[in-house]
This record gives structure tokens, C-alpha cells and sequence, in this order.
């Protein structure tokens, strides 16, 4: 089956799709995550939101790290997109985008911010440590800027079958 949209809805539909925008912010090279309070979502999340129609995922991430981080971005890169099955049939389509923050987090009295130690990941939500941590590490060592990728060697042509 493929998969066409209908119109949005304002929640999610058995066997419905949600587009979702999820942020791993980093501070100093480890991963950063909030302690959520609110009744409904209490637990340590990412954070993340589903898109509106028509929104722009770089911006709704933009957006997600001013609400969740209350700090400036040296960086805000897309890390990865994944696919995922909800609870109720549904199916969800997460972008997820990596974020360098300047400065430790803020959070609010609704979201703390945990900074893990360095080097060590939980799951978190859908997100198995795996990909946290590639994630997190995609800047080289996970500290300042990313390495410059290395090339192959270029073949020599003597040695190529055809």
C-alpha cells in the first residue's frame, strides 16, 4: 500500500500518519534530554512535536530548540529521518535534527534539562542508545566541528576488470 495523505486531522487516526520533528541537542558533546513534568508526558524526552501542515521541519526544529533549550545554536543540522508504528496503527515519520547548543540548557519549571555524561546513552522514547550516540558523535569526537570527510583513493586503472 502506499502511502497518500488525506486531509490533516487534528490527532492521530488508526492507520493515520504523523510527521513529527524531533531534536537531539547536544552541549559540549554529550547528549542533552529533558525531565518532563506535565501529568500527561511526565518521563525524559527529546524534545519534539508533530508538524502542521505545509511547516517546515528545519524551522519547526528551530523553533522546538528556542521552546525546549531557551539558548542560541552554534549549529542545527539534519541527523536523520526514521519511521515508526505508534500505538493505535498509525505510522510516524520523524525527522530528526541534531543541535549544537552554545550554553547548557535552561528548561522551565515543565522541562529540565539532564546532560548525560560523556559518552554514555539511554534509550530515550523510540530512540535506541545506538543512535543517540551516532548521532551525538557526528561532529568527529562529539567536540567542535565536524572532521572533514576523508575521500577513497581513486581506483588505479589497471587494475579495474571492465
Amino acid at each position: 500500500m502506499k502511502a497518500f495523505f488525506g486531509p490533516p486531522v487534528s490527532g492521530p487516526v488508526p492507520g493515520g500518519t504523523q510527521l513529527t520533528v524531533y531534536l537531539v541537542p547536544v552541549f559540549e558533546g554529550r547528549l542533552v534530554a529533558f525531565d518532563v513534568a506535565a501529568h500527561e508526558a511526565r518521563g525524559r524526552w527529546l524534545p519534539w512535536d508533530v508538524l502542521e501542515s505545509h511547516e517546515n521541519p528545519y524551522e519547526a526544529a528551530s523553533e522546538l530548540a528556542d521552546a525546549w533549550c531557551g539558548v542560541s545554536l552554534s549549529s542545527l543540522t539534519l541527523a536523520d529521518v526514521m519511521s515508526f508504528s505508534p500505538p493505535g496503527g498509525a505510522w510516524e515519520l520523524a525527522v530528526i535534527f541534531r543541535a549544537e547548543l552554545s550554553e547548557a540548557p535552561r528548561g522551565d519549571s515543565d522541562r529540565l534539562p539532564f546532560v548525560y555524561a560523556a559518552k554514555h546513552y539511554d534509550a530515550i522514547g523510540s530512540f535506541d542508545p545506538v543512535d543517540l550516540e551516532r548521532w551525538v558523535l557526528r561532529a568527529g569526537d562529539g567536540v567542535g566541528p565536524a572532521a572533514s570527510p576523508q575521500r577513497a583513493a581513486k581506483p588505479n586503472p589497471s587494475n579495474l576488470l571492465f
